[in-house]
């Protein structure tokens, strides 16, 4: 299963409250490590409240977050034909593989498909960097996730923001039927970007 996280990256990581408060520090140098090793229009947006009390946590089900990204894939793809169901891993699908090897370079979603961070501001960049626990991770922009995410759904779903809503909880069960364990991975993260926008927070999607 895989869950969107949208607030400060100390509560992502930390256990507890008290533990979010001493891993702060640390998330903080981190950040303007980060921040050095970018560009200066760039660094210049990579800043968010590590203390904001705010934080929101959404359940993409087992299937939900792998379903989302190949659908996205398969959307822009119309030569190729859209598989009927989840596959158990992405990487099964020689297309999604070949294209993940470019880093989705030529995909109008590929901060959806490359990425599992994404950082406050809007920038077409992505990058590949360690995270505050050591594991990397591709990063992009909170901005342009949102904006991709709303073409996705222009394009191919043309779903109002209720009935979007509802797909939350869409069961996603392993090998589930693509389209709807998709909505079910656009929900959560929709809902997750929406909250980090609001509040300009980061967002990290953990798969278990």
């Amino acid at each position: 299963m895989a869950i969107a996280f949208a607030g400060p990256l100390s509560r992502f990581f930390a256990k507890t409250s008290a533990e979010a408060g001493r891993l702060r520090p640390g998330v903080e140098v981190w950040r303007e490590d980060l921040r050095s090793s970018v560009a200066e229009k760039v660094a210049a947006q990579l800043d968010w409240d590590e203390a904001a009390p705010a934080a929101f946590t959404a359940d993409l089900g087992d299937s939900g977050w792998m379903a989302l990204r190949l659908f996205a894939y398969y959307a822009e793809r119309s030569d190729l034909e859209l598989p009927d169901t989840v596959p158990p891993l992405l990487e099964l699908d020689p297309e999604w593989r070949a294209a993940a090897d470019q880093k989705f370079a030529r995909s109008r979603y590929g901060q959806l498909l490359a990425c599992r961070v994404w950082l406050p501001g809007d920038f077409p960049i992505t990058w590949r960097a360690p995270l505050p626990d050591g594991d990397s991770a591709e990063m992009g922009s909170i901005d342009v996730l949102a904006a991709q995410l709303a073409w996705l759904n222009q394009r191919t779903f043309q779903a109002d923001a209720a009935e979007a809503a509802g797909w939350g909880t869409t069961p996603a069960a392993p090998g589930a039927p693509l389209i709807a364990a998709a909505q079910r991975g656009y929900a959560g993260l929709l809902a997750a970007v929406q909250f980090a926008t609001g509040n300009r927070l980061p967002v990290i999607v953990r798969e278990a």
